[in-house]
């Protein structure tokens, strides 16, 4: 029988650092760092594990898994907790993964082979697959969202990748290995920002390198009660503020058409802004939402909206 060699976790020369972000992690984060550990691999990782000011026995879980060094810092959220892992790392590479997620076998081995491979790329992504209590969903990101080769070419660089990225965000944290220079270059995760944060970093290396992908599943998400992301409105207003950000460094020939390409965008998310404050019956704030959506870029279906909430307001008054 043939055995697998790992190098030892925490090698003195590695060449990925691997950053967990942990906050009230003690449920789930044993079982995350086994499926980094169990990683088939011919290269040294370090695993950093940064406690985000946990209650509970985060940091006694990580301190207790052997090669695993933890940075305890008082709770500032996970961009934060994220730059200084970055910070701390030794690696030519950084992968992340949230404490509660898990990597799938060969994520590690594959992912790194594409960027030996082709060294231009500034980061690699690859497909999710989430899960919950019930066990793995039937369908990949890349197979729910029609993502992949049909979309982006055989790869690995994806074209146009930040234009894209402006439209949906289809890079998910956990499978994201990218070079320590480049988060370096350009700043790391923006730490004012609670939600979006992930999209504001990923455009600001897509706007100086190649964004490359493969197709192997490469992160078990899991869903539960405590998800952050699942806060529509916020996530939505997140976005606004990023396109914000970016619109300011748009210079040169592209300017003007990534200007009317974040109009577009701006109006529509104002409109979705719009009909949840709709649905939760507030017509000031929705026709507030319709006037913002119809200065950058009008719609029919803004006008339509716009009479639907002058008329719940009216009812309103007068009811």
């Amino acid at each position: 029988m043939n055995l697998i060699q790992h190098p030892p976790v925490g090698d003195p020369a590695p060449l990925v650092s691997v950053v967990i972000p942990a906050f009230n992690a003690q449920a789930h984060l044993a079982e995350c760092l086994a499926s980094v550990t169990s990683q088939e691999r011919d290269f040294g990782i370090e695993i950093i594990v940064v406690d985000d000011g946990s209650t509970d026995a985060t940091a006694e879980i990580a301190r207790a898994t052997p090669g695993v060094r933890c940075i305890v810092q008082a709770n500032r959220g996970p961009s934060a907790a994220r730059n200084v892992g970055i910070e701390a790392a030794r690696g030519t590479y950084v992968a992340f993964l949230d404490a509660d997620d898990l990597w799938p076998a060969g994520k590690l081995k594959e992912q790194i082979r594409v960027l030996e491979d082709h060294p231009e790329l500034g980061l690699i992504f690859g497909d999710c697959r989430q899960f919950s209590a019930q066990g793995l969903r039937p369908q990949t990101e890349f197979q729910a969202n029609h993502l992949g080769r049909a979309l982006w070419g055989p790869g690995p660089a994806i074209p146009d990748a930040y234009d894209r990225l402006l439209e949906v965000n289809f890079i998910t944290t956990g499978s994201v290995i990218v070079h320590r220079d480049v988060l370096l270059a350009v700043g790391g995760f923006a730490e004012d920002l609670r939600l979006v944060e992930d999209l504001d970093l990923w455009l600001r290396i897509a706007h100086r390198h190649p964004i490359g992908w493969c197709e192997h599943e490469c992160l078990h998400r899991r869903r539960h009660a405590d998800n952050i992301s699942r806060d529509s409105e916020a996530m939505a207003l997140a976005f606004l503020e990023v396109l914000r950000r970016h619109r300011q460094s748009w210079r040169g020939a592209e300017a003007a058409r990534r200007r009317r390409h974040a109009d577009s965008l701006e109006s529509r998310k104002h409109i979705y802004l719009a009909e949840l404050a709709m649905s939760d019956a507030r017509p000031g704030a929705a026709a507030r939402r319709l006037g913002r959506s119809v200065l950058r870029a009008p719609y029919p279906t803004t006008l339509w909206l716009i009479a639907k909430s002058t008329i719940k307001q009216a009812l309103r008054l007068n009811g």
